[in-house]
């Protein structure tokens, strides 16, 4: 079965490879600025605290940015569909400019957060609306190659982040972390500006505006308690964290009932979801975007707390998962066009699965890697490989099955929803492991009276959560249908 798409709008079929090149420049400068963002934050935070003495608010700083970045995906995923790819991009960026200025020029911790937030929601529509840009000035072919390669950046700021942050703020201060956005932001503005066409969709009805207020409500209303919850200033048992988390849930409720039912134009259209592929797609997102997030954090803590590892050598660590997710991003993209969406998935989720397994049984004497000749045979390694690369090569498939599946209206939205999937999961999946990380850890410490094997046997316990979870998208992927056309969209 081929789900095909055309779309009304003017396509780009004509540029040149130039203009191909230049186009892809600037939205992967845009997805890389705003993934590497928070990253490189996280290293200027004993800074920050010396310079606020605030450190309490530390946590609200960094889930600031994660929660309107994931809200900004969905807002602007839809604006693109209303009006201008081009535009929405441009306006993008500005905001995420106009945002580090203002965080680079703050005199208060309140005064970052807010600039923060700002941030974030400009950062959030770079990978939605430039991987729609993507899907509409490219062939299939291309398409499927760098739609892939652009989603793998996020891999690599999870390792270049923090090494180029603490570079910035070693040599020229903390401040400079947002500024250094600046001169990149305005690169991506003028190549966009000056290449990228219109873009421009039919004439819609007016934005979602209470959709989109409903949406920012109860987001924040779970992923901010969550956060607290993990980074121990909150508990989970809480009446009032408790309170805000039902809440959340009933505003939920609430909003998929008023877009569903109510609005005429709504920020998600539900519409969507009557196709499989927009709906398992969202759901392997889920989870994939849960296991990058929460592996990424729980080995760093691995080699930092346990091993004693420096920095370095936790860049090291992560190269053999997020160098063969980049690889697998190009695989997947190459076969793409050849392979069915529902392989694909599969290959790619139960090699995620398969790479847990080796992690299942860590210990305070793992190795990191073990080697016959060039083959990796024990250690971290032996997992992360393979994890790496199954998450690599589903990410283009993700994408595409569902823009090819959904009305021409809303291919914007469809991008915006799978990534949206992704960050909410990340979010929500960190969190909750974290809180059951540092419960294990707790509870072992007094037993065993070892941080090192308290805090293992924790890893253990989240990374034995993580496999079953990629065992969930494995049964996910079995429910996707078609394959990337042969013709592009029209």
């Amino acid at each position: 079965m081929r789900i095909m798409l055309k779309i009304h709008e003017k396509n780009s079929e004509n540029i040149n490879r130039k203009q191909a090149i230049l186009i892809i420049s600037g939205i992967v400068l845009g997805v890389l600025m705003g993934a590497l963002d928070n990253l490189i934050v996280s290293t200027a935070i004993p800074h920050i605290v010396n310079v606020f003495h605030q450190p309490k608010g530390i946590a609200f700083l960094i889930s600031a940015y994660v929660i309107s970045s994931a809200i900004g995906m969905v807002v602007f995923g839809k604006l693109s569909d209303q009006y201008s790819k081009r535009l929405i991009l441009l306006i993008t960026i500005t905001i995420f400019i106009i945002g580090s200025i203002l965080a680079g020029m703050s005199q208060t911790l309140s005064e970052l957060i807010i600039f923060r937030i700002i941030q974030g929601f400009g950062s959030g529509g770079f990978l939605p609306v430039g991987l729609a840009v993507i899907a509409l000035t490219l062939p299939p072919r291309t398409r499927a190659n760098i739609t892939g390669a652009v989603a793998s950046f996020i891999g690599i700021a999870i390792v270049a982040g923090p090494a180029i942050g603490a570079f910035i703020v070693d040599t020229i201060g903390w401040r400079w972390v947002f500024y250094v956005n600046i001169p990149l932001g305005m690169v991506s503005f003028i190549i966009i500006a000056q290449v990228l066409e219109t873009l421009k969709p039919k004439p819609m009805g007016k934005f979602d505006v209470l959709g989109s207020a409903l949406l920012v409500i109860w987001v924040s209303l779970l992923l901010f308690p969550l956060v607290e919850v993990s980074d121990g200033d909150w508990s989970l048992y809480q009446p009032f964290v408790v309170a805000i988390l039902m809440i959340s849930l009933l505003l939920a409720v609430l909003f998929v009932y008023f877009e569903y039912r109510i609005a005429k134009e709504p920020i998600v259209p539900f519409r969507m979801f009557k196709h499989r592929n927009v709906v398992f797609s969202t759901i392997i997102s889920f989870f994939r975007g849960g296991i990058i997030y929460a592996l990424s954090t729980f080995v760093a803590i691995f080699v930092t707390v346990v091993l004693v590892g420096s920095a370095n050598l936790l860049r090291d660590v992560l190269y053999f998962f997020v160098v063969p997710m980049v690889v697998g991003s190009i695989v997947g993209g190459i076969f793409l066009p050849r392979i069915s969406y529902r392989n694909i998935c599969l290959v790619g989720m139960t090699l995620m699965a398969l790479g847990f397994i080796p992690l299942l049984n860590i210990s305070q004497f793992t190795p990191l890697w073990s080697f016959i000749w060039i083959l990796p045979v024990g250690g971290f390694a032996l997992g992360l490989i393979p994890i790496g690369f199954g998450v690599g090569i589903t990410m283009a498939t993700t994408t595409l099955s569902a823009q090819y599946s959904v009305e021409p209206k809303d291919i914007g939205a469809s991008s915006s929803i799978v990534q949206f999937f992704g960050s909410l999961g990340g979010g929500i999946i960190l969190s909750i492991l974290t809180v059951v990380v540092n419960t294990t850890y707790k509870n072992h410490l007094i037993l065993h009276n070892s941080l090192a094997l308290s805090m293992t046997i924790g890893i253990r316990e989240a990374f034995t959560v993580l496999f079953f979870l990629s065992v969930v998208a494995i049964a996910s992927s079995f429910f996707m249908e078609g394959e990337l056309p042969v013709s592009s969209m029209k």
